[in-house]
């Protein structure tokens, strides 16, 4: 009775979520009590669901006893229309961009207040790990982030930025910060691309166009800060030629022809509200 009252109100479907979501970049592998105060549940209960999901493949054992993400719950992430598509179009790019540099890469899509990465590449010029596939990083303090929300639709960038609270009233700090982020992204738009150079590191990220004006995602470079100056219009390139297989000529500005020229991208430097991301982009 006392695990039913402490469940009272969640559904099926809300509980599944809640031992899935239990699971994380840093943590793939749990056991039951791990995942039971993680989700807030009470043991007996996650060990039932884990039982179904187990048995639909979804949830797999581990040989020492704990618990992990299940492949048909891979297989079924791809099949999201949205990325698939994205992928498929974004890779051949990517790997052209990546036999020129040599340097790490991600390619991210905004997910609510977050920018999901897709696609994960570990350069050879890299030597700290880098974001996984799978990961979120924030928008407002990554590179990646912020050519996201540069890119965004209005009401997207508004329900980011507009610094209100749960009451509804304005929130005077929250405020103050999206005013000075609004001119970091107005420098993005203006240029093109976002560059930080933080501690001995090159991070360039450009958006890449699902239809005009709006990103449905955003790739990003970092290499070392002394890689070349071509680094930075490089990258924009590749973004722009993404955007173009994706819809059309008609998705962003023609190569040479973007509000900021690549012959002054390699000066801009936009840096990240938060240092420690800036090697999460």
């Amino acid at each position: 009775m006392a695990g039913n009252s402490h469940e009272r109100g969640q559904s099926v479907v809300g509980r599944l979520f809640r031992i899935l979501e239990s699971f994380s970049p840093e943590r793939t592998e749990l056991t039951i009590p791990e995942i039971s105060r993680r989700a807030g549940l009470p043991s007996s209960t996650v060990y039932r669901l884990l039982a179904e999901l187990i048995d639909r493949g979804v949830i797999e054992r581990t040989t020492d006893g704990r618990y992990s993400v299940g492949l048909r719950l891979w297989e079924m992430g791809k099949l999201a229309p949205r990325v698939e598509r994205l992928i498929e179009v974004a890779s051949p790019h990517l790997h052209d961009l990546y036999e020129a540099t040599h340097g790490g890469l991600h390619l991210a899509v905004p997910a609510s207040c977050e920018a999901l990465v897709v696609v994960a590449f570990c350069g050879h010029r890299w030597v700290e790990p880098v974001a996984r596939e799978g990961t979120r990083v924030p928008l407002t303090s990554t590179v990646i982030g912020q050519v996201l929300l540069a890119y965004s639709s209005s009401q997207a960038l508004e329900h980011v930025l507009g610094g209100k609270t749960e009451s509804g009233t304005t929130d005077g700090s929250a405020a103050l910060l999206s005013n000075g982020l609004r001119g970091v992204l107005a420098d993005i738009r203006r240029c093109g691309v976002a560059v930080t150079r933080t501690g001995g590191e090159l991070v360039v990220a450009a958006p890449v166009f699902g239809r005009p004006g709006v990103a449905v995602a955003a790739l990003a470079l970092y290499a070392p800060d002394g890689a070349s100056t071509s680094t930075v219009p490089m990258v924009w390139t590749t973004a722009q030629r993404i955007s173009r297989e994706l819809v059309g000529p008609g998705a962003a500005p023609p190569i040479g022809e973007a509000p900021g020229r690549p012959a002054e991208l390699g000066r801009v430097d936009h840096r990240p509200a938060r240092r420690g991301w800036a090697r999460y982009t």
